[in-house]
């Protein structure tokens, strides 16, 4: 394996400004053209009907038909490889195909843009099953979650758990050994986090209770919870593989669980939008979950044969922390599996609420309902239009 210094672990982590794309102000470059030809081909019929006194109406028709050239939908994303089969979709131009033109918005983590959910500046984001989403909903926030962005599949988990390498070398090296853990720091990116869920189930699973057994270090960064580690400053952090991978790599402290093994299939993300903007678009959102779906066809076919798909690895490295190809394909094939149906994992979900409002934490205080948090008429629409469409081939 191959060490890198910090230099190239900060230029790794962060995406190129270069190749952030503009499709706002393409859509508008496009509909300067098609205005252009559209007045030169047709000036004779607008003068003759300009006489009858209908210009006015006539304007408004082919200002209709211009707004209906694309729809353009604003999503939030991470720069994170399990957001792979959206990204895919974009590069690939397949949500373009379908007459949607994306403006991207970029979150470290989806509670942080429940807000611009809530707002109305965004419309469909990523978002992970954590305490902050149960309780925003809760309180009113209209939003519903509609599609799968990862689960850790057993040989494709995601997150994972790093301990330092002083806490391995005393023999700590497994699930198996998590009751050795108490009374030590944990570092996670916050409170009700699904980083912190996964430690504190494989904690509930040694016999400890993960509410009065460790010391909580929350909302820390990943990149600087895998140098804490390195430092001693937390015993034990749970992280996306990438950044598990670059502790590992630098010596700053060994993997020693997937988090596949502390609870198989369990979630790492979804997708939510707003309520008003999907009763109001719901056409639009079918076509955007269908050029989705086949994104996460093709990345998932990626994960397993990485070699056999270098399109897809340059496009998960161009837009991703991991900003290489070589490191892309490193960590296959632990990118998380997005499920190819498309329906978010309701129960397991519903199980992390569960567990946040239950024996050892009060995160969540008022339970919701799974009507009141998921449509998974979304997914099934669109993948039934995948199927008998095949708008991207066989």
């Amino acid at each position: 394996m191959v060490a890198y210094s910090a230099e190239e672990l900060d230029g790794v982590m962060q995406p190129d400004s270069a190749t952030c794309q503009n499709p706002f102000r393409e859509f508008i470059s496009r509909r300067g053209a098609l205005q252009s030809q559209r007045w030169q081909t047709e000036k004779e019929t607008m003068q003759k009907i300009a006489s009858s006194g209908l210009i006015a109406l006539t304007l408004a028709f082919l200002t209709e038909v211009d707004v209906r050239a694309a729809d353009i939908v604003r999503v939030g994303e991470g720069p994170f490889i399990a957001g792979g089969g959206y990204l895919i979709a974009r590069e690939k131009g397949y949500f373009k195909k379908l007459d949607i033109e994306i403006q991207p918005r970029e979150f470290q983590d989806g509670a942080l843009a429940v807000p611009s959910m809530i707002a109305g500046e965004i419309e469909i984001t990523t978002m992970t099953p954590n305490a902050a989403l149960f309780n925003s909903v809760a309180k009113g926030a209209a939003l519903t979650v509609i599609l799968d962005r990862g689960t850790n599949r057993p040989g494709f988990a995601y997150t994972v758990v790093n301990v330092t390498q002083a806490l391995y070398d005393q023999g700590v090296k497994s699930l198996a050994d998590f009751g050795k853990l108490k009374g030590k720091k944990v570092g996670v990116s916050g409170n009700g986090s699904i980083n912190q869920y996964y430690v504190a189930k494989g904690l509930v699973k040694a016999g400890l209770d993960p509410a009065k057994d460790v010391q909580w270090i929350v909302n820390v960064p990943q990149p600087d919870l895998m140098r804490m580690l390195g430092q001693g400053q937390v015993d034990i952090t749970d992280l996306a593989y990438q950044f598990g991978f670059f502790a590992k790599n630098n010596k700053w402290g060994p993997i020693i669980v997937t988090d596949d093994q502390i609870e198989p299939n369990g979630p790492i993300a979804t997708y939510a939008i707003r309520k008003d903007y999907l009763e109001k678009n719901r056409e639009v959102v079918i076509r955007w979950a269908t050029a989705y779906l086949q994104g996460v066809k093709e990345f998932n076919a990626a994960a397993q044969a990485p070699d056999q798909h270098p399109e897809i690895i340059d496009i998960l490295a161009k837009n991703t922390a991991l900003n290489k190809s070589e490191l892309v394909k490193a960590i296959a094939p632990n990118w998380g599996y997005l499920n190819e149906e498309g329906s978010p994992p309701v129960d397991a979900i519903m199980e992390i609420q569960d567990f946040w409002g239950g024996k050892y934490f009060n995160f969540v205080e008022k339970k919701i309902a799974r009507d009141q948090l998921f449509d998974v008429s979304v997914a099934k629409e669109a993948k039934a239009r995948l199927d008998r469409e095949k708008p991207f081939g066989p």
